[in-house]
């Protein structure tokens, strides 16, 4: 639910001074944020304790930062939505209050929702479903989504923002700006890291496409006990509204703060599964694995949400990411020296430092070299902060092959996810089984 206290929008901030500026500065803020408490630390430790001064403070800031993001909507909320479960980003107290980025920030004026319904679906509301509140249950950065009654079943109805997809090109415009003179010095390629990112965040505003990607993900995850995904109602979608069965299930913080651990290492151990059997041996990811994307049952099963980020990749590469897996595995260094650059990360060969990126790789595999189950914890996710980013002398020599842009998600968002559950499970069994799985190109 939304807050109460937040006035309804009208419309999204369009123009330079408007979206372009104050995009630049909130997304300055976030990254600042995250970069300073990160670096006190250097991922290893908590910083020294706020006071309850500077906390209250933290949480004043937390809660501006939310109203000002979820107005503007667009990639510099998703950019908030990273840092709202990124261990560390801000005090805890404070970075609980910018969860609500995920799903709880302000909502358009229900005139404009009817409006979008009409023109998407041809009738008024009152005409296509039996009931429609008019107060959505849920806002992020590209649509809001309203429960309504569809035949005698409870559905939800994910509405697009009005003129959220240019808001997002006017974004991505600014982002690309921003990232080729950042990478000026580096053996990055600005240009096509944000040719990824264009491509990723501007599919998510199709929802005819979403709408068959939740499909087919529901029929890849029926093989998997435990994992489900909300049925299509196909009549009552287009291109700017989709509308799916209503699960439920318990969202992400109450299913951590309430449920036995039992259920959270469940829950823990479906998420990771659908993940990696998805990549290693159907070459296709959900790319958006943050905590507002699952629900959950007692019993800790779990219901994946949207399906706008999507990357599909050549099999060749999945192999090629496979060896290297199974070298470091393994513990064959020899083998891993041959493989890895073919993955596409090794800038200047000569300057390359390989004994760093062999010690990185063992902190990433730690979980699946454990000779007994691991536990995810918010220290070991920090780790990767200066390991990957502040300590890591490659991060001017490495490159970032487009194709693993989104993958890189997975050492934050999917491991913050599992370190916010506690999860302990025997990952290596789950991670060889992949690795050592054949690999077919994707069918969707």
């Amino acid at each position: 639910m939304t807050d109460d206290d937040d006035v309804p929008l009208r419309e999204l901030a369009r123009g330079f001074r408007k979206r372009t500026m104050v995009t630049v500065g909130l997304a300055s803020r976030v990254g600042l944020g995250f970069a300073k408490r990160s670096l006190l630390g250097r991922g290893k430790k908590e910083p020294e304790a706020p006071s309850p001064v500077e906390d209250s403070a933290a949480v004043e800031a937390a809660s501006k930062l939310v109203k000002e993001l979820g107005a503007l909507k667009g990639l510099v909320m998703k950019l908030g939505q990273v840092a709202s479960y990124m261990p560390g980003a801000l005090p805890p107290e404070a970075q609980r209050v910018l969860t609500k980025l995920q799903a709880n920030t302000t909502a358009m004026e229900h005139d404009k929702v009817r409006a979008v319904i009409r023109q998407e679906l041809g009738d008024e509301p009152e005409a296509l479903f039996e009931q429609l509140e008019p107060q959505p249950f849920a806002a992020a950065s590209i649509g809001q989504v309203h429960r309504a009654r569809f035949e005698g079943r409870d559905v939800a109805v994910k509405v697009q923002y009005p003129g959220i997809e240019d808001a997002l090109r006017s974004d991505l415009k600014t982002f690309g700006t921003i990232s080729r003179v950042g990478t000026i010095g580096t053996a990055l390629d600005g240009r096509g890291l944000v040719d990824e990112l264009r491509d990723r965040v501007l599919e998510e505003c199709d929802y005819v496409q979403e709408a068959q990607s939740q499909q087919r993900f529901a029929e890849l995850f029926s093989t998997m006990p435990g994992a489900r995904v909300p049925a299509v109602v196909p009549e009552r979608s287009s291109r700017r509204v989709l509308t799916s069965e209503l699960d439920p299930g318990q969202s992400f913080y109450p299913f951590c703060d309430q449920a036995p651990q039992a259920a959270r290492d469940r829950a823990g151990e479906i998420i990771f599964r659908t993940c990696f059997d998805s990549l290693f041996r159907h070459s296709i990811y959900n790319a958006d694995p943050h905590p507002g994307n699952y629900l959950f049952s007692p019993e800790g099963d779990v219901t994946f949400l949207d399906f706008g980020c999507i990357r599909r990749f050549d099999p060749q590469m999945i192999e090629a990411w496979k060896r290297v897996a199974r070298s470091v595995l393994d513990d064959d260094r020899a083998a891993f020296l041959r493989h890895f650059p073919a993955l596409g990360f090794v800038g200047n060969p000569k300057k390359f430092d390989w004994e760093h990126q062999w010690g990185m790789m063992h902190y990433l595999y730690r979980p699946f070299m454990a000779t007994e189950p691991f536990t995810y914890t918010h220290e070991y996710v920090k780790e990767s902060y200066g390991m990957l980013l502040f300590d890591n002398p490659n991060r001017f020599q490495q490159k970032m092959p487009p194709e693993w842009l989104f993958l890189n998600r997975l050492q934050w968002g999917l491991n913050s996810v599992l370190a916010h559950l506690g999860a302990t499970a025997p990952w290596g069994e789950i991670w060889r089984a992949g690795v050592h799985a054949p690999t077919v190109p994707p069918a969707f």
